[in-house]
């Protein structure tokens, strides 16, 4: 028992279990609110029953990050009227959570994937961007960015399946335009990895020989060796075995390649480089421009095309066709025709020089006997002496 008095009203009766409600009660009432003015006093803190909300959140907000609505109630006082007891609504509680908790877990996974999606068609973007600037098709990477990459229509991880699928656009055709050919002439098709590597091997064979910039400076500019199949070992034979041999030779042999093939000094790179054109005659046509050179120069003759491809194919080199020439430029007198013999052309007497032309030496060695004759009898040819004005040598005359 205690004695509690408040502004001079003795409260003298025991604590029960229900002492705090009902003077909780009491300072709610006009007259509690009068005596607790008079007093002086602030209303005593009055421990009350538990607070279930304040439990749940306190429990909750750390897992979930959140405070539950409060409502109110007493736990294991609820139920018979088919209100939520405290108990259920905590479990309920704990289910939502996890519900959030796996709807939240399932976004943020979906988020991820999206993204990663995203990424993999940036990357694949990027790279394909790098592959087709590779190969001269920038100007597709927009359509096989929406078209294939975006879509997905083929593995977007396979450079090759990517080109495959655009090798009917417009774009790629031209850039490949050399395939179109090869196809007709019952060629195989090139991809673009080993075509690309053949006018790369082009470049390097045109460069390495010094030939002109705009040779090489273009896909476009390899199109017809891509067309006519021509090997980098081709190429580099018609430069080495054609082009130099005449761009590099003396301005007479350049002259004669005018002369007989009307090809000038700026278009010798040109023909050389015409795919229509073998690798064996064009060698062969060069030959004949030096051999052709060496007859006008040392035996004042000047070649017919055919004559010195001839010469050029029983294999006199140059070296033998100045000597040769030489001889022919030596006969004097004897390479005039007089009455009683057979007139001889300037092929003829170049024919006899190289041992190719039976006929042309039998008569330049009649026409020896007979002047030497002449002169040993004092005739209009003592004006002529020695072996020079009346000799032929065929000791280079031995073409096959």
């Amino acid at each position: 028992m205690s004695d509690v008095g408040f502004g001079g009203v003795d409260f003298s009766f025991a604590f029960n279990e229900n002492f705090q409600q009902d003077l909780a009660a009491y300072f709610q009432t006009p007259e509690g609110q009068a005596n607790l003015a008079a007093s002086g006093l602030e209303v005593p803190v009055i421990p009350t029953g538990p607070d279930y909300t304040q439990i749940v959140n306190d429990a909750y907000a750390p897992k979930y990050g959140y405070y539950t609505p409060d409502v109110g109630g007493t736990a294991g006082t609820g139920g018979a009227d088919g209100k939520e007891t405290e108990a259920e609504r905590i479990a309920r509680l704990d289910r939502e959570a996890e519900d959030a908790r796996r709807a939240n877990e399932l976004n943020f996974a979906q988020q991820q994937a999206a993204l990663e999606t995203t990424q993999r068609r940036q990357n694949a973007r990027s790279t394909m961007t790098s592959v087709l600037a590779t190969y001269g098709l920038g100007d597709l990477s927009d359509y096989v960015y929406n078209e294939i990459i975006a879509k997905e229509t083929v593995n977007i991880n396979n450079p090759d399946a990517i080109i495959f699928a655009i090798r009917e656009q417009p774009a790629y055709q031209k850039r490949f335009a050399g395939n179109a050919a090869r196809l007709k002439k019952g060629l195989s098709e090139l991809d673009p990895a080993s075509y690309i590597g053949l006018e790369n091997q082009f470049r390097q064979t045109l460069q390495s020989n010094g030939l002109p910039a705009n040779f090489y400076d273009q896909s476009d500019d390899f199109q017809a060796l891509i067309e006519g199949d021509v090997s980098p070992a081709e190429l580099n034979e018609r430069v080495q075995q054609g082009y130099r041999a005449v761009a590099d030779a003396d301005p007479a042999v350049k002259e004669q390649m005018k002369n007989l093939y009307g090809v000038g000094e700026g278009e010798l790179a040109a023909y050389f480089l015409d795919p229509k054109r073998t690798a064996p005659l064009l060698t062969r046509q060069a030959q004949a421009a030096s051999i052709a050179a060496r007859g006008l120069e040392q035996g004042g003759i000047q070649l017919s095309g055919a004559f010195a491809e001839d010469l050029a194919r029983r294999g006199i080199t140059e070296q033998q066709a100045r000597a040769g020439f030489g001889e022919v430029g030596a006969l004097g007198e004897l390479r005039q025709t007089f009455a009683g013999e057979t007139a001889l052309s300037g092929e003829q007497l170049a024919g006899a020089a190289f041992g190719i032309d039976v006929a042309s030496q039998q008569e330049l060695e009649r026409r020896k006997r007979l002047r030497t004759g002449e002169f040993a009898g004092g005739g209009s040819f003592a004006r002529t002496t020695g072996e020079t004005s009346g000799s032929i040598s065929t000791s280079v005359g031995k073409a096959q």
